[in-house]
């Protein structure tokens, strides 16, 4: 204690770099308070699972024609499928709740494209398919989604071995990239439909983190996405020099952070602090009542009737360590919002962000500053420069 306390006294916080001025202003957009993104966009979404190396693969979401889902069985996933043996050897098989997607597995591409291409990197002891209520929606506004397995901080390596070798972040970015380079050069559906000369990261978490350093090493990236993830400044005896990522002072990259307001784990002060080191175009969003996944995952949703995740596992007398319970439970609880409630905040922001960055919006469209008050009763907090 004394060590961290002569730490924080001897250390220095940088100054935040002058505020961006330069770009354009959201609030004098003709649709600056537009909700527009809220709800599924004019495509159906198709879905495919890639091998992107030797037990490791990657979801891929893209747009299909609209009206092709009509009929066909939708995607539902199983999170039993992503256990480490030692963990689904232990829960009885009647602990396998469902989280349904509107993605049809195999459907046609949709006309025109090329689609600009999303890298989803999901968060510490969490899966590929964490956060499909947003990666499917961004399918149906126009955008090719790859989101592969960081095996690394994924929970297949809770208790057990990751099935694929141990890489760092940007490496198993890469071979996703990869495998998408694969599907538009390759003689299947997709062949021509990706435009692979652009990427944008969002993540989660980690996930979160990864996303900035792939904006600070690829020359591919312009703009990203963090999700509840900040920057922190107060040295601690584990992290006695922290840093500010060298990209944030980049004038000419652009970003967006996302959070919960009662974030436990990636506390609301980091990500402030990681929007005001920010030196290009930049915009803070705040959901109320959200913690760390009930407005960024589908993870809150999970076998919620139940008792969520750590609920099914306590029922069938699984003891998990305390570090999961507490990334599992943060932000499903009350007093905080259920999912399907703040979704539609978070769907919109992300959405008009990326629809903006990538070229499909000419102009921002729903980033101005009164976009606040077209979400109900639910008001988010709200911030841009310019």
């Amino acid at each position: 204690m004394l060590a961290v306390v002569a730490l924080g006294c001897s250390t220095m916080a940088p100054p935040f770099p002058p505020l961006n001025t330069t770009g354009v202003n959201p609030d004098t957009a003709p649709l600056a308070n537009s909700a527009a993104y809220t709800d599924k966009g004019p495509y159906d979404v198709g879905v495919i699972t890639v091998e992107i190396e030797p037990g490791r693969k990657a979801e891929v979401w893209y747009p299909a024609p609209g009206g092709a889902a009509i009929g066909q069985t939708t995607e539902t996933y199983h999170i039993r499928d992503f256990l480490p043996d030692l963990l689904l050897n232990a829960l009885p098989p009647t602990v396998d709740p469902p989280f349904a997607t509107y993605a049809v597995r195999g459907l046609g591409v949709a006309a025109g494209g090329p689609f600009p291409l999303v890298l989803f990197s999901h968060g510490a002891t969490s899966y590929r398919l964490q956060s499909t209520f947003l990666t499917t929606h961004l399918a149906s506004w126009g955008f090719v989604v790859v989101s592969p397995d960081y095996f690394e901080r994924g929970i297949q390596s809770l208790g057990g071995t990751p099935p694929a070798p141990t890489r760092p972040d940007d490496a198993v970015a890469q071979l996703a990239v990869d495998a998408v380079v694969g599907l538009n050069t390759g003689a299947g559906p997709l062949s021509g439909k990706i435009d692979t000369t652009r990427l944008f990261p969002i993540g989660h978490s980690a996930g979160g983190g990864t996303s900035v350093r792939l904006a600070g090493s690829r020359t591919d990236v312009q703009s990203w996405i963090s999700m509840s993830s900040g920057v922190s400044t107060t040295p601690t005896i584990f992290n006695p020099n922290p840093t500010i990522p060298a990209v944030l002072a980049n004038p000419d990259k652009d970003v967006m952070w996302i959070t919960g307001a009662n974030d436990n784990v990636a506390q609301l002060g980091g990500v402030v602090n990681a929007y005001n080191y920010s030196a290009g175009e930049k915009k803070l969003v705040v959901v109320p009542l959200s913690g760390h996944n009930n407005a960024m995952t589908d993870i809150c949703e999970i076998g919620r009737a139940d008792g969520g995740l750590t609920g099914l596992a306590y029922s069938a007398g699984l003891t998990l360590p305390d570090f999961v319970i507490n990334l599992a439970r943060d932000g499903c609880l009350p007093p905080n919002y259920e999912g399907p409630q703040v979704w539609p905040i978070v769907r919109h922001f992300i959405t008009a962000e990326l629809r903006y960055r990538s070229g499909l919006d000419a102009q921002p469209v729903g980033l101005g500053s009164g976009i606040t008050s077209q979400f109900g009763s639910i008001t988010p907090t709200y911030q841009h420069a310019p």
